[in-house]
């Protein structure tokens, strides 16, 4: 199977390196400065910027280092500009790794400090907003852009695709229907009166490749429960798709038209990344959208014990 870059890590770890950039985060307000702590945050920063090259399984064990490195700055400087700006790396950190509430959470802790510069809150709104679009969240994305705005225009505009997707929690899913990579019909007005998960993904997607026995084990659990499982590959080769699919022995349709991001559903749900998961309810609502197979598995058991008075479509 080929080795491709996943597009969207390459992309997140390049903005993730423009904010570790000397300077971006500027001076936090009245927070007392520390050189010994301003040392050693140079010394992470410098090591988090060689990651970039790296594929996203050789990266994760130096993240978890940097994470410690981070942590243990903030135990031993706090009250510090940098025991701060270390809380915004560790943000970042967790966007990269895909961790996005942990993401938020610690963006949420810098924006709190009220003793912060415009440039620096600037920046963790901007890094906020991208955890949040990568959740699937977009009232509070357009929340956090709107307070963005304030400060930093240009920032805020950058957001403008992202923030006109048609897809959004509550609303009724966009209806396809199309051939799986074998023929097969895969037809999304069928399945009214089912769940739905819907996951887009591809090989060349190392998060995805990672996350995938998560994905295997999930189907195995409700696919005897009337849960419909469709796959949507963004590969744009199909025998990497096909060889994969043989190897896992994957039982779940699997969408491709070689288009990648411009493939005709990954454009029709505006999919900014990968791998996404979208749940769809009985009523073939949008229950879900995210890279969480914890968070499917919860919703999806939430579903389950709502009334199932509408027939199965198996």
């Amino acid at each position: 199977m080929k080795k491709r870059r996943h597009f969207i890590f390459i992309a997140t770890l390049a903005a993730f390196v423009f904010s570790l950039c000397p300077g971006l985060t500027g001076n936090a307000g009245e927070l007392k400065h520390d050189p010994n702590a301003a040392k050693q945050l140079e010394i992470t920063r410098k090591n988090l910027s060689g990651l970039t090259e790296m594929k996203f399984t050789d990266a994760k064990k130096y993240y978890e280092e940097s994470l410690k490195e981070l942590n243990a700055l903030i135990e031993k400087y706090p009250g510090t500009r940098q025991a701060l700006e270390a809380k915004f790396y560790i943000g970042n950190i967790y966007n990269a790794m895909h961790n996005f509430d942990e993401a938020i959470k610690y963006f949420n802790t810098v924006l709190g400090q009220g003793e912060i510069d415009s440039l620096f809150k600037a920046k963790a709104l901007y890094f906020k907003t991208k955890a949040l679009l990568a959740k699937g969240d977009i009232e509070k994305a357009k929340e956090t852009v709107a307070e963005l705005k304030l400060i930093d225009s240009r920032a805020a505009d950058s957001f403008g695709n992202e923030l006109s997707g048609t897809i959004r929690i509550g609303m009724e899913a966009p209806i396809f229907s199309v051939t799986d990579f074998n023929g097969k019909p895969v037809d999304l007005s069928k399945s009214k009166g089912n769940i739905t998960v819907i996951d887009f993904w591809a090989t060349w997607c190392d998060p995805c490749i990672q996350e995938f026995p998560k994905v295997k084990k999930m189907y195995s659990k409700f696919k005897n429960k009337g849960i419909l499982f469709i796959g949507v590959s963004l590969d744009d080769d199909i025998e990497d798709l096909r060889g994969f699919v043989k190897q896992e022995e994957v039982e779940w349709p699997q969408v491709f038209d070689g288009k990648r991001w411009k493939g005709t559903i990954p454009a029709l749900y505006n999919i900014q990344i990968i791998p996404t998961m979208i749940v769809l309810d009985r009523e073939n609502k949008i229950r879900y959208i995210g890279s969480s197979t914890d968070g499917v598995t919860q919703i999806v058991t939430s579903l389950l014990s709502e009334s199932k008075d509408l027939p199965l479509f198996r």
